[in-house]
């Protein structure tokens, strides 16, 4: 959810400085206090979610949730789908629903010092499902590299012609250059000095794998108006250079397909041209990103960012592993190269504080007994850094409840 909020708090700060080719000085730059809208509905049969802030100012980061509204659906019926504010600034519906095939719904919103906005009335289009997801390895002519393309192939829809957005969610499979079944616990850390070593645990420790996950971040938007059929055919939604290491070992990716109207399709192509950095402080003027949304008292002075979307939504899920779509070598996140540094600090030193202590406490874990003839009782472990024996910070230690091998 915070991912849509700071893609909308971003489009209020491009606002600002779309309409100026001019050097920007940002902190004489005002902000109006705009309401920042992300509202999507689907035939999902869940709980859906409506997001409200207000534009930050360009040299901040931080989200202003809008608090303390009343929101609410209508549909053509009269029938009402009442939200409620779980967090600030996140209204989930109370009751689980899914947006009907051929009925219109109204998003309205009472902020709570009084102002009233309310949406177009939009329509869910049919749904298309997705066919297949598909890889191929291609050449990246401006970096000079290969890379991995994963297109998305949907399946023939009687329509003629929509209009689709795309989201992904990918998971992969990482693995420690170094593991050790065993580790190293702090029982005391003042005088006298105490440590333990254990065996790890498989649901605690895991066995030497993690798995990282990341989303989707581009504007992906596509039309099948100006094809024969209405079809979308390999359209390429995720670039992976061939030596990442998130296509090491096993890849699973979740491709998530929107049908969405034409407005809807306009709104986020402007979106994505916006968010282009490179097209930023170009000489084009795009000019304001046009919401679906107004203000009911005064739609011309109290502009509203953001937009209600009413989408059919189709989802599959692809694994593969590395041989299945390169024959070149395995790539680990870290390579054993620098991962040889291994240190056997004393556990008490001439001073009487604990070397042993200050490496496990600044990133250091243990790897092994040291490689000596003879071990000193007072250099009794060999350390790694933890970095190369231990992958968590790149995700967690046991897979997902999808995963599968």
């Amino acid at each position: 959810m915070m991912k849509h909020i700071n893609i909308l708090a971003f489009i209020s700060i491009i606002l600002l400085i779309s309409s100026c080719i001019e050097p920007i000085d940002f902190s004489t730059v005002s902000v109006e206090s705009n309401l920042v809208v992300n509202a999507r509905i689907t035939n999902e049969f869940k709980f859906h979610t409506v997001e409200l802030s207000r534009t930050i100012p360009v040299d901040s980061s931080k989200v202003s949730p809008e608090t303390n509204a009343k929101v609410s659906l209508l549909d053509e019926t009269g029938f009402v789908y009442n939200f409620q504010e779980t967090s600030s600034g996140i209204y989930n519906s109370v009751n689980e629903f899914a947006a009907e095939a051929n009925k219109t719904y109204t998003l309205n919103i009472e902020t709570s010092k009084g102002r009233k906005y309310s949406s177009s009335a939009e329509t869910l289009p049919a749904n298309a499902s997705i066919a297949e997801i598909t890889t191929n390895v291609e050449n990246n002519e401006i970096a000079g590299t290969e890379e991995l393309v994963i297109k998305v192939n949907s399946n023939i829809s009687g329509g003629e012609g929509k209009y689709y957005r795309y989201e992904y969610d990918e998971t992969y499979k990482i693995k420690t250059p170094i593991w050790s079944s065993r580790k190293l616990l702090i029982i005391s850390d003042k005088p006298p000095y105490e440590f333990q070593l254990v065996d790890k645990t498989p649901e605690e420790d895991g066995i030497g794998f993690c798995y990282g996950n990341q989303q989707s971040k581009r504007i992906l938007v596509t039309e099948t108006l100006s094809l024969a059929q209405d079809q979308v055919v390999g359209f390429p939604i995720r670039q992976i250079p061939l030596d990442d290491y998130i296509i090491g070992i096993r890849y699973s990716i979740l491709v998530k397909q929107y049908v969405i109207n034409r407005t809807t399709f306009e709104f986020y192509s402007l979106l994505e041209t916006f968010s282009n950095p490179d097209d930023i402080f170009s000489q084009t003027q795009v000019g304001n990103i046009v919401s679906n949304i107004k203000s009911v008292e005064q739609p011309n002075e109290d502009k509203v960012i953001g937009f209600f979307d009413v989408s059919s939504v189709s989802t599959k899920r692809f694994f593969f592993n590395r041989n299945d779509v390169t024959d070149t070598k395995f790539v680990n996140y870290r390579t054993l190269v620098g991962c040889e540094e291994r240190v056997n600090p004393d556990i008490i030193g001439p001073t009487g504080n604990s070397p042993l202590l200050i490496r496990l406490q600044t990133g250091w874990i243990y790897q092994s007994p040291p490689d000596l003839p003879i071990i000193p009782p007072n250099k009794l472990y060999q350390l790694a850094q933890k970095p190369c024996g231990d992958c968590s910070h790149l995700g967690p230690v046991n897979p997902p409840e999808f995963w599968v091998e």
